[in-house]
């Protein structure tokens, strides 16, 4: 995508790539993945970028990108998925990938600050910012519990599979947090802030905290992946009755999914499927074998279900059982000609 004036500094905006029918690769391709941002893409000068880690530290810091490419670097594979827009959030967009970052793990640099008594949260800043919902931001601000920050997974990546961050996925800087939604990983990132409390920006008092809808209980950060998954195969046109076709797509969740089921008939029967166990903290694969008797329209979905035992819904959530409609022809007759 190339970047144009009239792009920077606008409002939320979307670039959708791949279908989940297309996601057939294991690591996704880093110009086949989604691209969002809130507040406009940002005009940015690489050259004289800095990064600052303040706040309840014994030390501040201020890096420049070759100081922070001069310190250890660590390779992460993980899923990257959109929480959807905190406008809508029980609307599921199944805008996914998985993909390597490469940067400092957050908990070196934090290490390196000394954190003191009271801290709770980091709270990362970027430096997009413009109009959203109605309303002008001047910043992006996002934070994360402690002990996710030190947990050894988030990075401040500087490259996604294997190349310099692009300006349009965050570029030159942007946090990861790995089993998170990507609305946490803060893009054009340049502070760090060691907190004893939460950020009291809009978009983790206002958007991303999720509310039940009884009314009842309190509204929780959209933080942890919920249990999702989508199929990449078979689509239409692939699919004849008679012949076994595999079932297939990919599962994610904050913590390894256990199992995956799929259903053939819309839901009112269920089949276990293969699952790959998880590496790092990519997708898994599931598999199942098919073979449709009869010709005719299908309703074919999956489900996801975690090690604690959460799973996915089938009413309107940002991770609603996905489904697909497959129209199985005819076998081919004798002598190959359909």
């Amino acid at each position: 995508m190339r970047i144009t004036p009239a792009m920077l500094h606008e409002g939320f905006g979307l670039v959708q790539r791949l279908r989940p029918e297309h996601l057939t690769s294991f690591v996704t391709a880093e110009a086949d993945l989604f691209s969002v941002w809130h507040l406009g893409i940002p005009d940015v000068s690489p050259d004289s970028w800095t990064l600052r880690v303040g706040g309840l530290v014994t030390r501040e810091l201020t890096l420049s990108l070759d100081d922070l490419r001069a310190l250890p670097q660590t390779e992460i594979t993980a899923v990257h998925e959109c929480a959807g827009s905190p406008l809508a959030p029980t609307v599921p967009q199944r805008r996914v990938g998985n993909v390597r970052w490469t940067g400092v793990r957050l908990t070196d640099l934090l290490g390196l600050a000394g954190i003191a008594d009271g801290a709770a949260y980091v709270i990362s800043t970027g430096v997009d910012h413009g109009v959203f919902d109605g309303t002008r931001h001047e910043r992006y601000e996002k934070d994360l519990p402690l002990a996710r920050a030190l947990d050894g997974s988030a990075l401040v990546a500087l490259s996604v599979n294997g190349v310099p961050l692009p300006v349009r996925r965050g570029g030159p800087l942007r946090l990861v947090v790995p089993g998170y939604y990507g609305t946490n990983s803060t893009k054009w990132l340049d502070s760090l802030t060691v907190s004893d409390h939460r950020s009291a920006g809009a978009f983790t008092t206002r958007y991303y905290m999720d509310r039940p809808d009884d009314g009842s209980g309190d509204a929780v950060p959209v933080w942890e992946l919920a249990p999702n998954s989508c199929l990449v195969a078979p689509v239409d046109g692939t699919v004849h009755a008679g012949e076994p076709v595999e079932i297939w797509g990919w599962a994610w969740a904050d913590e390894p999914v256990r199992s995956v089921e799929v259903t053939t008939d819309g839901g009112r029967h269920w089949t276990p499927a293969r699952v790959a166990p998880r590496s790092a903290y990519g997708w898994q694969r599931f598999s199942c074998p098919w073979t449709p008797r009869s010709a005719g329209e299908y309703v074919l979905a999956c489900r996801a279900t975690t090690d604690s035992g959460a799973t996915q819904p089938t009413t309107p959530r940002r991770n609603r059982v996905h489904q697909r409609i497959v129209f199985v022809e005819l076998a081919a007759p004798a002598g190959g000609q359909r």
